[in-house]
């Protein structure tokens, strides 16, 4: 297993981005809370909420000729480059529209109506937006679906699941970056190249919701055709969803206004303020890259941010599980199991799915709660958790997901009421 990172961001950074934040040591109601329910959503930017209200505030239509409209104007290209920027989108189209999980539905619904017979392969773990709209796009245009099986050990889809699935008849594969209940990250360009060499006219198509806000994305490289974003998971605000289409499929016959582009998935006026506080979001990622590259170069800075924002995770990561001098970490607590994360090493996003042996993952919930710390218990009566709960033979788990903007003592706090709470006899 590859060594994981165990040092923090500088103090003086570290003390940069946490005041970037709104909410990080209290709720809505000034309570004293830590944040560990980052997959469910994430902590906002201060910057970006600010940009939000400022251009919500303006009653001007962008696409009028008066200086105010031309400067709308200016914040959505600058905020469509930035989309383009984070992605490594050099070409193809940028779609938006109200969640990420919608584009999800109007990309594979768009692929798998152009083609009149074939197979569509998805795996165990994807998201239901795009596990749904496959199994939806299968039975309308009559398309055999093919799910690929997880290893129950690392929460992972191994790459050999899918390529035993993928025939000439395949349409498209989709396949998740990151999941958002096991955690585990899987290499999207290595698996682009194999299903590629499989089949070179597949499209793949990969959901990047969960993924995005912790480590660095490269649609060019990867070659892939379709990638969601959503901004409400990345430090910015909810109500839009972004996506990357190639070339090959942004033209498919979709959803537009006819007077328009045929590359054109945006139907009717964007909404300014979007765009102005997704910029914000990079502008801050770019702050990070700037605190360690000299680079005036905004993809350079957006690479180097995102990848310090990783290594961070990693080290919050590397003492949530292995401790310090001041405090065991949750290997070495007893009732507690923490899944997924041996197995995957530094392939694994920083969220920990454990179970306690005590107690009732949904017991254990509300004992987190009582101390401050928000947790998530991801259940198989849910419908968003059950087929992927299944997949890895788990009935339910505590979904612990803090971000880069958590601290050392964050962590030690959070070790010392588990420690609390593997200890209570029921």
């Amino acid at each position: 297993m590859l060594e994981r990172n165990t040092n923090f961001f500088p103090q003086q950074l570290q003390k940069l981005i946490s005041d970037s934040f709104l909410y990080v040591n209290e709720d809505a109601y000034g309570n004293d809370r830590l944040f560990f329910e980052n997959a469910g959503g994430s902590l906002r930017l201060k910057s970006a909420v600010d940009a939000q209200t400022q251009l919500s505030s303006l009653p001007d239509c962008p696409e009028r000729t008066h200086d105010i409209a031309m400067d709308i104007r200016k914040v959505i290209e600058k905020g469509t480059e930035d989309i383009r920027l984070i992605l490594n989108a050099k070409d193809g189209s940028i779609a938006t529209s109200l969640t990420a999980s919608k584009l999800m539905f109007e990309i594979i619904t768009t692929i798998a109506m152009d083609k009149s017979s074939g197979n569509i392969v998805t795996t165990d773990i994807e998201h239901p937006s795009s596990y749904d709209a496959c199994q939806f796009s299968a039975e309308q245009y009559k398309h055999e679906l093919r799910v690929a099986k997880a290893d129950p050990k690392s929460g992972s889809i191994p790459l050999e699941n899918i390529l035993k699935l993928i025939d000439e008849e395949t349409v498209l594969v989709s396949v998740i970056l990151t999941s958002n209940i096991t955690g585990a990250m899987h290499d999207i360009k290595g698996y682009a190249d194999a299903i590629r060499l499989k089949n070179p006219d597949t499209i793949i198509v990969v959901d990047a919701v969960q993924g995005a806000p912790h480590g660095p994305i490269d649609v060019d490289e990867w070659e892939i055709d379709a990638l969601n974003i959503a901004p409400y998971k990345m430090f910015g605000n909810r109500g839009v969803g972004y996506a990357y289409l190639s070339n090959r499929i942004a033209s498919l016959p979709h959803h537009r206004l006819l007077a328009t582009d045929e590359d054109n998935w945006n139907i009717g006026s964007p909404t300014p303020a979007q765009f102005a506080s997704f910029s914000k979001v990079i502008d801050y990622i770019c702050e990070i890259g700037s605190y360690f590259n000299s680079s005036d170069d905004r993809r350079t800075l957006i690479t180097e941010g995102m990848n310090r924002i990783h290594l961070q995770e990693q080290a919050i990561l590397n003492r949530l599980i292995n401790g310090s001098n001041e405090r065991p970490g949750i290997k070495d607590i007893s009732n507690v199991t923490v899944h997924f994360e041996e197995a995957n090493g530094i392939r694994q996003d920083l969220i920990l799915a454990l179970t306690f042996d005590n107690i009732s993952c949904e017991e254990a919930v509300q004992l987190y709660g009582e101390q401050n710390i928000l947790v998530y218990a991801r259940e198989s009566s849910s419908h968003y958790s059950k087929r992927i709960l299944d997949a890895v033979n788990l009935d339910a788990i505590v979904r612990v997901s803090p971000i880069h903007c958590h601290t050392s003592t964050d962590v030690d706090k959070f070790l010392e009421i588990t420690q609390k709470i593997s200890e209570i006899i029921r």
